[in-house]
């Protein structure tokens, strides 16, 4: 038996826009920040004037008042794809370990999870800390000391929880997720991760909803041999390396 057979899957996934139908975090500010504010702190990070830390920091500093309980019901006022549910029962059929990645925050990811019965999925997100009198702090526990550009390093979990003998799978939409399809064998991307990818050549297969991922997914599962992105290979092994 070949190297190449021994190969199997792991998938990651970031969740705003991607899992969830809306992205979230950003209609956060809208329930409970000053719009005006946070736009502008939206919109230096997109420039890359300030990193997400910062962004999000600003962001949660407009927030005058609220409880969790307000909050969580503010995030079960949402929805996820459709398909998402069916794509999970797929990877969990096959044994294909599903990863969520999110650079942004625990306390509307669980309840939502959690109502979809989906709360057994692996996840990594930053967390929320709600005060006394209503203020709420935002924690990073998962920085890279020298990648600073997200405040969750998404690249870090796909590297420490796969192994050589894996196919990396990533699915997005938005900048946090530029970084970690560098690194990944197989990509799937909507939306502004569309132009990166395209603009940084990296092969992808564009998708609407995860009845597309699982279309397109289950048929490289099903009827072709692994195989990893040779580019993907190479600047994972710089990082392991530390290059």
């Amino acid at each position: 038996m070949s190297m190449q057979n021994q190969f199997s899957y792991t998938v990651f996934t970031d969740f705003d826009g991607t899992i969830a139908v809306k992205d979230i975090g950003d209609a956060m500010f809208e329930r409970f920040g000053n719009v005006e504010v946070c736009s502008r702190s939206f919109d230096a990070y997109r420039a890359g004037m300030i990193d997400a830390r910062d962004c999000w920091k600003q962001g949660f500093a407009t927030v005058a008042s609220v409880t969790k309980n307000e909050f969580t019901q503010f995030a079960l006022s949402h929805s996820v794809d459709a398909h998402f549910g069916t794509f999970a029962a797929f990877c969990d059929q096959k044994n294909i370990p599903l990863t969520i990645l999110s650079d942004g925050f625990d306390a509307y990811i669980e309840p939502v999870l959690e109502r979809e019965g989906l709360a057994g999925i692996v996840r990594f997100s930053n967390r929320l800390q709600f005060n006394n009198g209503g203020t709420v702090e935002p924690v990073f526990p998962f920085t890279d000391a020298e990648c600073t550009r997200c405040a969750n390093c998404k690249r870090n979990h796909m590297l420490t929880r796969s192994g050589d003998d894996q196919v990396i799978v990533y699915i997005g939409d938005g900048i946090s997720d530029r970084c970690p399809v560098q690194y990944a064998d197989i990509v799937f991307a909507k939306d502004s991760l569309v132009s990166y990818c395209e603009t940084h050549n990296i092969t992808f297969h564009r998708f609407e909803n995860f009845s597309d991922v699982l279309k397109i997914f289950s048929t490289i599962v099903e009827t072709k041999t692994p195989r990893k992105r040779r580019t993907a290979e190479l600047a994972r092994r710089d990082i392991i390396m530390g290059e």
